[in-house]
C-alpha cells in the first residue's frame, strides 16, 4: 500500500483533498465477488468494494453499471478506495414518494410504507412467496379478491358463508357434494334442493 507524500504548497495540498472524494461511474460489477470498478474520469479503479450495512442485520444491494457514484480513497489513496454513495441522474431518478419510504427494483416492483396512512403495500409483477416453517399468524381482518388454493387441512373456527353473486352460481361443494342443490332422502322419493 503505498501512501502519497505529505503536499509541500495549497496546490499540493488542495489536489490531496480533491483526491479524498471523487464522483465517477461503475463500469462493471462482479457480484459473485462483491467488487465493482468505477470510471474516474480518464482513469479505472481497481475493483473496489462499496459501502453496506454489514453487522446482526447485513443488507446486501449492489451497485448498477452505469450509476453514478461517490468513491471515497483513504488519504487520497486508490488502492484503498470504496463507493461510499449513489448519485441521483436523469437515467437513474430517486424516488419521489413523499412522506411515503420506499425500495424500487429494476423490475418495477415497488415496497412503500405510508406512515401517516400506517399503510404498508407490495406492487409487484410476478408472485410473492413466504417460507415460515412455524407458522404464518395474520391478525387482521382480511380481504382476497381472486381464487385460493389450499393444500392441506382447513379448520374454521367460525361460521363459513358463500355470497351469492348476480348469477346466483355462487356454491360450497364438500366431497363433490353441492351445499346448493344436494337432497336429502325423506322417505321415498328424495327432498328438493335446499331453499
Amino acid at each position: 500500500m503505498s501512501r502519497p507524500a505529505r503536499p509541500s504548497n495549497r496546490q499540493d495540498a488542495d489536489r490531496a483533498i480533491a483526491d479524498l472524494e471523487r464522483e465517477g461511474v461503475v463500469d462493471s460489477v462482479d457480484a459473485d465477488v462483491g467488487k465493482a470498478i468505477v470510471r474516474l474520469g480518464e482513469i479505472l479503479t481497481p475493483p473496489i468494494d462499496w459501502n453496506m450495512w454489514v453487522g446482526d442485520t447485513t443488507i446486501w444491494l449492489p451497485p448498477t453499471v452505469g450509476q453514478p457514484v461517490t468513491v471515497t480513497c483513504p488519504e487520497g489513496d486508490i488502492e484503498r478506495a470504496y463507493i461510499s454513495g449513489s448519485l441521483p441522474s436523469s437515467k437513474m431518478a430517486p424516488l419521489f414518494l413523499g412522506v411515503k419510504v420506499g425500495i424500487r427494483f429494476k423490475d418495477g416492483a415497488l415496497i412503500t410504507y405510508d406512515p401517516e396512512a400506517k399503510k404498508l403495500a407490495f406492487l409487484l409483477p410476478g408472485e410473492a412467496e413466504i417460507t415460515a416453517p412455524e407458522g404464518v399468524k395474520v391478525y387482521a381482518d382480511t380481504d382476497i379478491e381472486g381464487d385460493v388454493s389450499i393444500s392441506g387441512n382447513v379448520s374454521i373456527g367460525g361460521g363459513l358463508v358463500a355470497q351469492k353473486t348476480i348469477e346466483s352460481k355462487t356454491d360450497v361443494v364438500a366431497a363433490g357434494i353441492s351445499g346448493k342443490s344436494h337432497r336429502h332422502p325423506n322417505g321415498n322419493p328424495l327432498t328438493g334442493g335446499p331453499q
